[in-house]
């Protein structure tokens, strides 16, 4: 039921809004946007952003204005500024329903009060950061699994602290803690070669892990709701659903 209604009120709000090009009444809300980017304006740019402002695992958000401007280089290259300062209100943004406003196909979405709620890229500079935080996060973990090319998920439900890694080629691993356990223990489970699959342009995914009759899917919201959590995680035998949890804190 928790997860119907999550769909619920995100479709509710869907069929609220437009899906399709971007109606002039929301143009209000981009062009401070352009415009401060143009002007390489990085106090207005910090104040239109939405905090927290998500950043990719391992990468921390950020939490505030003044931290934004200290870290402008790791979310903002020229490049990136440079593709919204010139960008064309009329061909290059779009609506996407509840989610917000996109631009090209949601490399940066702002929402319906003109705030920035998403940046979908990661630079040269912040992937050398995820890589200084990755080998330190190796070695907080228990021997079994400390053995990865990316990590992508860590997080904890009411009963189960999870992660997600990527072994390299997107050969994803799950592994598994009963919440009362460190992850330098060793995991309750461990399953390999899991999918994943994108939901749409906001970059909404979820992963599934099987392990014979059982399927383990990890959902991750980037764009949502304001009710949405971070993300969920339901386990299946066959066809029927035996457990569902909320995602409660992200590493």
């Amino acid at each position: 039921m928790k997860y119907l209604s999550h769909i619920l009120l995100c479709l509710s709000l869907l069929f609220t809004s437009s899906t399709f090009a971007l109606e002039q009444k929301y143009h209000e809300f981009v062009l401070p946007v352009i415009t401060a980017f143009a002007a390489h304006d990085k106090p207005t740019i910090a104040a239109l952003i939405s905090y927290p402002l998500k950043r990719q695992y391992p990468i921390p958000d950020i939490k505030n204005e003044t931290e934004f401007i200290n870290r402008f280089d790791e979310v903002f290259n020229d490049e990136l500024v440079a593709v919204i300062a010139s960008s064309n209100i009329d061909t290059d943004w779009e609506s996407g329903g509840w989610r917000g406003i996109m631009l090209n196909n949601g490399v940066v979405w702002v929402d319906t009060e003109g705030k920035i709620i998403a940046v979908n890229t990661q630079n040269a500079k912040e992937q050398a950061l995820a890589k200084r935080l990755i080998e330190h996060d190796k070695q907080s973990l228990h021997s079994s699994v400390n053995t990865f090319k990316k990590p992508i998920l860590d997080w904890k439900t009411a009963n189960y602290h999870i992660r997600v890694d990527d072994l390299g080629d997107h050969n994803y691993r799950y592994a598994v803690w009963s919440i009362d356990k460190r992850a330098k223990d060793k995991p309750d489970m461990v399953l390999f070669n899991g999918d994943v699959t994108v939901s749409g342009s906001g970059s909404n995914h979820y992963y599934t892990f099987k392990n014979g009759r059982y399927s383990y899917i990890l959902h991750v919201i980037i764009i949502g709701c304001d009710t949405s959590p971070p993300g969920w995680l339901e386990v299946y035998k066959d066809d029927e659903r035996l457990l569902f949890e909320d995602v409660i804190s992200t590493l």
